[in-house]
């Protein structure tokens, strides 16, 4: 399991690289990585189990796209396609491969605090970067990511694939 944890951090790691230095990610590092995050949930949970929590976190994820899809198209008052100036594939199929592995807890969780630290960081950044205005946002949750996994794998009282945590923490 250690093994494979390492190979989704490798994975993690270069869809950062690429996003911070291309502001683009080869496509096929999500489908990959859906899988890995997977296998490793799989072992975690089991197979029902992370499949029915994937299926949560997909639900969650295609409500905020559509409410996302619906506020584009009332401001620019028309239908928009929001992969075409507001959001990239790259960070959709990040946010859909990290369903895979996030329990629903976490991962909208994880979903509104990287959205908050990336607007940060973009914001904090602004000022130096006139040339490129486009946000590496699968690239930023990526790091997150890996950073959470890591604390996850040294703290075993947090857990990325369960949502156990946050209800211990909110009794």
């Amino acid at each position: 399991m250690i093994f494979l944890q390492i190979i989704i951090l490798m994975c993690l790691a270069f869809v950062f690289y690429q996003d911070m230095r291309y502001r683009a990610v080869y496509w096929i590092c999500f489908p990959i990585l859906a899988i890995l995050l997977f296998g490793l949930k799989f072992s975690l949970t089991g197979f029902i189990d992370g499949l029915t929590e994937a299926g949560y976190g997909l639900l969650f994820l295609l409500i905020q796209l559509f409410f996302l899809w619906i506020y584009f198209s009332v401001k620019n008052k028309g239908m928009v396609n929001i992969t075409n100036d507001y959001l990239g594939w790259g960070d959709i199929l990040f946010l859909i491969a990290i369903t895979f592995y996030l329990s629903p807890g976490n991962y909208v969780l994880f979903y509104i605090s990287s959205l908050i630290l990336v607007l940060i960081y973009a914001l904090c950044t602004s000022s130096f970067q006139k040339e490129n205005k486009h946000i590496p946002l699968a690239g930023l949750q990526a790091a997150l990511l890996a950073l959470l996994m890591m604390t996850d794998h040294l703290l075993s009282t947090f857990a990325l694939y369960s949502d156990r945590w946050i209800y211990i923490l909110m009794s």
